[in-house]
């Protein structure tokens, strides 16, 4: 209820801030998507979002992407090792324009927040809990990712539309929990893939850089 409710929290405050910040601004609006994030295929998502200027300098993005796995279907083969996959992906973003505001290309800096939560099930696999080794019949696995980025881009502007291509550096935390049945103690923990084994096989938080890049596009409502 709480994941539902989110995104909608986020659209109260930046009709909030709006009014508290944006009363010298020029009145538009931004509505854009995220047409990279539909090729992920591993968790690909419809990403949509609203973008809404504070003051000449600055601006408040908010984006919400609803699980959408066609793009894995079709590329990939059999079914996932995650079952029954459920997940959103929740943006807040701050941007500060460096160049003139109303030029055709206009250049920014933000810092974004993004929140990621996943629910699956993954069947006969291993866990390590307390330093020791398992194997389960299936496990209920939460793996909930916060993410603080700063960003560079540039928006340009043609007529109505905005073409927004970024790039980010942060940082990416990982919390992972379990509800293992069938847990069975395993002497020897063999990792399928030694270079990269999955992290869900351990519990706990987590944290790895984090990398974005890519493009949003967008028609502004004057």
């Amino acid at each position: 209820m709480k994941e539902k409710a989110f995104p909608f929290v986020l659209f109260f405050f930046l009709s909030i801030s709006s009014s508290a910040f944006g009363q010298r601004a020029e009145e538009k609006i931004r509505f854009h998507i995220a047409p990279l994030n539909f090729f992920d295929p591993v968790t690909g998502v419809l990403q949509i979002g609203v973008q809404k200027n504070l003051h000449q300098r600055f601006a408040l993005s908010i984006d919400h992407g609803f699980k959408m796995q066609t793009f894995r279907n079709l590329v990939m083969d059999g079914e996932s090792e995650r079952k029954n996959y459920r997940y959103s992906k929740t943006k807040a973003e701050l941007k500060y324009f460096v160049g003139q505001p109303r030029s055709v290309a206009s250049s920014y800096l933000s810092v974004e927040g993004m929140y990621f939560p996943q629910q699956y099930v993954k069947e006969k696999d291993q866990l390590v809990r307390n330093n020791i080794s398992y194997r389960y019949e299936y496990s209920d696995i939460t793996r909930t990712v916060w993410v603080t980025s700063l960003k560079y881009g540039v928006e340009l502007k043609t007529n109505n539309f905005v073409f927004d291509p970024f790039f980010g550096l942060g940082v990416r935390r990982l919390s992972i929990a379990h509800q293992p049945v069938g847990l069975v103690e395993y002497e020897y923990f063999e990792e399928s893939d030694v270079w990269f084994p999955p992290i869900d096989r351990k519990e706990g938080i987590f944290y790895r850089p984090h990398v974005s890049m890519g493009v949003k596009v967008g028609y502004i409502i004057r």
